[in-house]
């Protein structure tokens, strides 16, 4: 009996929470609630047919956006590079071809392109076997020299210097190189025995060089251990406490490049292209050709943005970014990438903005991904950039046609609510921090919305829910 009675207030609840409303109305009821009693928010909601806002709290507060800020990156990259643009990766031979012989350098030059071989990507073409079938096109029957995979189009450091340490181990802190390949992610299982050092590993696919090493302290009682990334070795470091266990776990690759030459070493051993390891082979002709085998083309760029802004994918949101920043370098006729190219990418977006008449002012942004917490932006900022955005079309392509439904995202209120799936936001969270920026109805929006919350005094499922009943109370009838 007791539990029908709270089931029936619960819903009662529920109910109350979902009565008609006024915007200002719905979004005071938000901002009223105790576990933001000292959080820092704003709020707003913005009318596209008047382009003002119609509702709104604190809108010029400079608050850490997370993962929203994606939107912003890829706002800027179909604006300055088109809906179309693909990165591009050369793979050239470097040596002399006689008889079916090849002898030689297989050269990879990686230009950037985040997707190589790519698992959210499946039906992009895959590189290493383009690479097997252009070979097996020129008649080429034996290979007698090395792959080499050519990752020095971008500088060090490949992770953004404001990242913090403890994320660049994990698979969602993985970097952004010139010659990516399988997400810069790698699987690893390891062994600590008794005295807590490694006595088994593996990875895979594979990394050639890469090494997994214990700093743990022996503790039978206690098992914890946190992954570190030291790029210097490269190793996986593992501390903490733990004695005579198994670990398996996705941790960011440190090193793609080396997994990319390995991928295609294997995939010439299967073939019946017969491959002789000769690191001297290139050295002993002297004077040889180089000559384009394959040029990669990844998928187009809204096809890259879906699948970033979907998964929230750090590394393709910066490679972005980056891509933006060595496009405004190679436009000025420089050559080298200079090690500040995430600075000029983010320089080049907001230039990109104002010319779009969105002020940049409220927008302080560090990286591509909104992985580093100095990234801040008022709500205001996200209402005039959504705005613009909403009434721009690229060769027909506009950003909320690129954005997911809020579907599951925002709790279960608007879970079970039909305006799940006509409602079209970008999600970001990390600790202390939940936003959400985004359009409603989805194919044709007449109001953009953005809820950035730090510092709230709940779980994170309360506070989604929260956000997912604000935006019930706003949308729900309209």
């Amino acid at each position: 009996m007791k539990k029908s009675i709270l089931s029936i207030l619960l819903a009662l609840a529920a109910s109350l929470q979902l009565m008609a409303y006024t915007a200002q109305e719905a979004v005071d009821l938000f901002v009223s609630n105790s576990s933001l009693r000292y959080a820092s928010l704003g709020v707003t909601v913005v009318d596209l047919d008047s382009a003002k806002a119609i509702a709104g709290y604190d809108q010029d507060e400079a608050i850490i956006t997370a993962s929203t800020m994606k939107t912003v990156v890829s706002s800027a990259a179909l604006g300055l590079m088109g809906p179309h643009f693909r990165f591009e990766t050369p793979v050239y031979l470097d040596g002399v071809v006689e008889d079916g012989c090849f002898r030689g350098n297989i050269v990879i030059r990686g230009l950037g392109d985040p997707t190589l071989g790519s698992v959210y990507l499946p039906n992009q073409a895959n590189i290493v076997d383009e690479i097997l079938d252009a070979l097996r096109a020129r008649g080429i029957t034996r290979v007698e020299g090395t792959v080499v995979g050519d990752d020095t189009y971008y500088g060090y450091p490949y992770y953004h210097n404001e990242w913090e340490a403890e994320d660049l181990a994990y698979a969602y802190g993985a970097a952004v190189h010139a010659l990516s390949f399988h997400d810069n992610i790698m699987n690893a299982s390891f062994t600590l025995d008794g005295r807590g050092r490694v006595s088994q590993s593996t990875i895979t696919p594979p990394v050639p060089g890469l090494k997994v090493i214990s700093r743990c302290r022996p503790n039978r009682g206690r098992q914890s251990i946190t992954p570190y990334m030291d790029y210097s070795v490269p190793a996986l470091v593992i501390a903490g406490d733990a004695s005579s266990k198994s670990f398996r776990g996705s941790y960011a690759n440190p090193t793609p490049a080396p997994m990319l030459v390995d991928s295609v070493e294997r995939a010439l051993l299967r073939s019946e292209i017969r491959y002789d390891y000769n690191a001297t082979a290139r050295d002993e002709l002297g004077n040889a050709d180089v000559n384009l085998l394959v040029l990669h083309k990844s998928p187009e760029l809204t096809e890259i943005i879906t699948s970033l802004l979907d998964r929230s994918d750090n590394m393709f949101a910066h490679a972005l970014l980056r891509a933006i920043g060595a496009r405004e370098w190679e436009l000025k006729g420089q050559e080298n990438m200079p090690s500040n190219l995430d600075s000029i990418g983010v320089e080049a977006v907001k230039r990109w903005l104002e010319l779009q008449g969105v002020g940049t002012g409220p927008l302080f942004m560090s990286d591509g991904s909104g992985l580093a917490r100095s990234n801040k932006a008022s709500v205001n900022f996200f209402g005039d950039m959504l705005t613009m955005m909403a009434g721009r079309r690229f060769d027909g392509v506009r950003l909320c046609d690129l954005m997911p439904t809020a579907s599951d995202r925002v709790g279960d209120t608007l879970k079970n609510n039909p305006l799940s799936n006509n409602i079209v936001l970008k999600s970001g969270s990390m600790r202390h921090v939940q936003c959400f920026v985004g359009y409603y109805p989805a194919d044709e929006p007449r109001y953009a919305f953005a809820v950035l919350v730090n510092n709230y005094k709940c779980s994170r499922p309360a506070i989604r829910e929260q956000i997912g009943t604000l935006l019930c109370n706003l949308f729900d009838g309209k």
